[in-house]
């Protein structure tokens, strides 16, 4: 029994007082909670106080003889009902205070994840879809390349009748290895669709690129949302813009640039490499004047990743939820799907459709595609199977 409904459900069945739901519903919600940067000292009164209220504490070994680092990590093992009893004993020593905050915000019931685009409110109650369009000659996958405004446009239109929810197009290949081009090339690809594209498509518009001076041309076109695939960092600028005109904005993670990503890219903490990086990006575009509830976050997958990279981030992807952001992912067609068959990128819609599914059930809450109707109809199923 993996949800609260399904707890309940049984508690009914066997005849449990209906007083008592709560208390065995928090001893079901069991947590993993790992803690970096702590003293030995409050590695070792966390883990006292967990045995003593029936959970546990994972801590270096290092740390029961002193540890020669000045902080040391540790890892949490217990259900809702026992954080209650450890942040209850954790009160009366103030000097732990940080660890409490901490536990406290793993009790407080997630908010439900809101985005704003434009004048809209999205409140994720299903998955929503992105359709690509790139208008290069070189992405990685030539069913995505369209370079004229004719093709774009009616391409745009036919991903919106199999259930787009938005359109995102991109000037600049960002596959590995890719060189850069100028801000003056890429808009001059730009304006030779993008009016066409606004003026027949009625779902917004997400420009891929990490140039202020690009994702100004294109929101004064009337794009709503502007996909970063450096989370605000090649470009400082960018994230005034983007703060100025109101716009909304993907974070993406990249390790690297396209040109250099996958040349040896390495982790010592994947994951924990991940949330800290997106902690600071967001406090940054925050800082910059954009609006929290205006921001989705991308995890990257194939930018600066291991195959086995992204097979980790695909399996703890409802990680990232503790952001209360929305999760986009872009997996269409990458080559972690096929490099494990040896198949081509025109041979791995089976692989996609397929890590569709997993991505919904795991957290995602918008896919970017190069198949809509196909991800579409997926992803109408597994929303229903989770409701």
């Amino acid at each position: 029994m993996h949800t609260p409904d399904s707890v309940i459900k049984e508690l009914k069945r066997i005849g449990i007082d209906k007083n008592a739901y709560s208390l065995f519903v928090n001893k079901a919600d069991y947590k993993i909670i790992k803690f970096e940067e702590l003293s030995c000292a409050q590695a070792h009164v966390l883990k006292q106080t967990a045995l003593v209220c029936g959970a546990d504490v994972a801590i270096p070994k290092t740390a029961y003889y002193g540890s020669k680092r000045r902080t040391i990590a540790a890892v949490l093992f217990a259900n809702r009902r026992e954080i209650e009893k450890i942040v209850m004993r954790l009160e009366e020593q103030p000097w732990i205070e940080p660890v409490m905050k901490q536990l406290n915000k793993v009790l407080l019931q997630k908010p439900s994840v809101v985005l704003r685009i434009g004048d809209r409110k999205i409140d994720f109650k299903r998955t929503y879809i992105m359709g690509v369009i790139n208008i290069t000659n070189d992405s990685f996958y030539s069913g995505s390349r369209y370079l004229t405004k004719d093709i774009v446009a009616k391409v745009a239109q036919e991903m919106v009748e199999e259930g787009a929810d938005f359109i995102d197009i991109g000037a600049e290949s960002s596959r590995p290895g890719a060189e850069p081009i100028s801000k003056k090339e890429e808009i001059d690809r730009l304006k030779k669709v993008l009016p066409t594209v606004l003026e027949n498509t009625k779902v917004p518009i997400s420009i891929d690129t990490y140039k202020a001076t690009v994702a100004s041309f294109a929101i004064d076109q009337g794009v709503k949302i502007v996909n970063d695939i450096s989370g605000l960092r090649f470009d400082k600028k960018v994230a005034r813009v983007i703060a100025k005109n109101k716009a909304s904005v993907v974070i993406m993670h990249i390790k690297g640039t396209p040109k250099n990503m996958q040349i040896h890219p390495h982790y010592d903490d994947l994951m924990g490499e991940l949330h800290r990086y997106f902690m600071k990006q967001i406090d940054f575009a925050t800082q910059e004047g954009i609006e929290r509830d205006r921001i989705i976050i991308d995890p990257g997958l194939g930018f600066g990743k291991r195959l086995e990279d992204n097979y980790e981030i695909i399996h703890r992807l409802n990680e990232f939820t503790d952001f209360a952001r929305p999760i986009l992912v872009g997996h269409s067609r990458k080559s972690f799907i096929g490099k494990p068959f040896n198949i081509s990128p025109e041979q791995r819609l089976e692989g996609s459709i397929g890590l569709a599914a997993i991505l919904i059930r795991n957290g995602a809450s918008i896919l970017r595609v190069h198949d809509v109707a196909e991800t579409k109809k997926v992803a109408l199923l597994i929303d229903r199977m989770k409701q």
